[in-house]
């Protein structure tokens, strides 16, 4: 019984300590070892061994680790003559003991492998090192350089999908880690690519500007695509940036989903589709639209047109504000001066109409001649108010002297035949008034089917 249950409990502990690890091994795995590229710049002369620039570069290296693993950022100097300036930029999303690990483990490297040379820089999958000989803040080269491991990915069936898929993702994490403070320079995300899923961060040492983070960035952008659009994932270092992806998630920090706008060009064919099932509807659209805008604004200026030639005649028989004179001659009298546009109210004198309006007054005088024989007929009435105007005789001086306005019943009798002048369509109660003068002439003022027409009656 006794060994019964000794078994027992060594099988629940070997099931909880599996189930504990699991978790842990799907996490991406940090590893100081991971070595990418090395640059020793030939270009820069080599120092001395055991010289004062040795030294000072030996101090250098080993205190870099340490100032630099709390914030994941750190560019210093050690010494006078000579001086030697360093570097150290950990991956934004390690902690410090591990941004700390990677930094000795690629100090001593750098220390080892480019002895001799006064500028070199190194980079690990988790932190990079440089040092110099002078003042790195002050370089704009950009110096990009592709680690072995990119060749050896695997290729894609889309490569051309996955090129415009990554362009779109880093050109965002390019501006996120260029423009936002609270990055630290540094920003990952990932975007959807078919059904797998595309991870990627980019990254800029904290010495430099936002602009030129992002030139940098955008000078990564489009070696990472030259080099690796067609693979399962790549990375590009430089000295002041560097950027990554691949199709799993190899960082420990959270990202944004981003959302490609049209996938395999398939939501630009959708929205062709639309576009041209749509396009015959929209263009009827327009076009009913039109015809009834211009349709409501031709009615508006026609009864523009109406209401501005009976308060023209109006104004003619009575203009408002004025007193006639005993003998009736203020039209008369303002005509002979030149100065009848004084009977128009300044609503009616709108740019260009001029023309028409002394056109009107001129018309409305030869109406209301003193003798019948003077005053022109209904059909040259319209003719004289036409698009056509014909020329017109200068009138005589009217018969009138003082005038009122009264509105014609139903019930009137007046023949509109009298005087030998024909009225050819028939002028209703809604659309007519009428001008009954001191000497007994009566006019009517009418408006039938947009047209201005003025008869003139003998007394009544």
């Amino acid at each position: 019984m006794c060994s019964k249950m000794i078994l027992m409990t060594t099988i629940d502990v070997n099931l909880v300590m599996f189930f504990l690890i699991i978790p842990f091994s799907v996490l991406p795995v940090f590893t100081v070892a991971d070595h990418l590229v090395k640059f020793c710049s030939d270009d820069s002369g080599n120092y001395t061994l055991n010289s004062p620039f040795e030294n000072n570069l030996k101090s250098l290296l080993e205190t870099l680790p340490s100032i630099t693993s709390l914030t994941g950022f750190n560019y210093t100097s050690v010494g006078e003559s000579p001086k030697v300036y360093g570097q150290a930029l950990c991956r934004g999303d390690v902690n410090s003991s591990s941004c700390q690990a990677c930094l000795e483990e690629a100090s001593q490297e750098i220390f080892n492998a480019c002895r001799k040379y006064k500028d070199a820089i190194i980079w690990y999958e988790l932190c990079q090192v440089q040092y110099s000989f002078y003042n790195m803040t002050s370089m704009s080269v950009y110096i990009g350089k592709y680690p072995g491991l990119d060749s050896q990915r695997k290729l894609v069936s889309d490569p051309q999908y996955l090129s415009d898929v990554l362009t779109y993702l880093m050109t965002n994490l390019s501006s996120e880690a260029a423009v936002n403070p609270s990055k630290l320079m540094f920003a990952t995300g990932a975007i959807k690519f078919g059904s797998q899923t595309v991870y990627a961060h980019a990254q800029c040492t904290r010495d430099i500007i936002p602009n030129d983070c992002q030139t940098c960035l955008t000078t990564a952008l489009a070696e990472l695509k030259a080099c690796c659009s067609s693979r399962e994932g790549g990375f590009i270092v430089s000295r002041n940036c560097n950027m990554r992806f691949d199709l799993y998630k190899y960082f420990n920090a959270s990202s944004y989903l981003l959302t490609y706008p049209s996938p395999n060009g398939s939501n630009w064919k959708i929205g062709m589709v639309a576009l041209a099932a749509c396009a015959p509807v929209v263009v009827i659209v327009i076009v009913i639209g039109s015809c009834i805008v211009c349709l409501l604004k031709k009615r508006g200026q026609q009864r523009g047109v109406e209401r501005s030639h009976q308060a023209l005649i109006k104004e003619l028989a009575c203009p408002r504000g004025v007193i006639m004179t005993e003998k009736g001659q203020l039209a008369w009298r303002l005509w002979n001066e030149g100065r009848e546009m004084e009977l128009v109210d300044t609503s009616l004198m709108e740019r260009g109409q001029t023309e028409g309006i002394v056109r009107c007054i001129h018309v409305g005088l030869l109406c209301v001649q003193k003798d019948p024989a003077d005053r022109p007929t209904m059909s040259f009435v319209v003719i004289a108010l036409g698009s056509d105007p014909i020329s017109l005789r200068q009138p005589k001086e009217p018969a009138f002297s003082l005038c009122k306005m009264v509105p014609v019943h139903k019930s009137s009798t007046t023949d509109p035949s009298v005087n030998q002048m024909s009225v050819s369509e028939k002028i209703t109660q809604r659309d007519r008034e009428t001008l009954i003068f001191s000497n007994g002439l009566t006019a009517f003022v009418g408006v039938p089917n947009m047209s201005v027409a003025l008869v003139a009656l003998g007394s009544p």
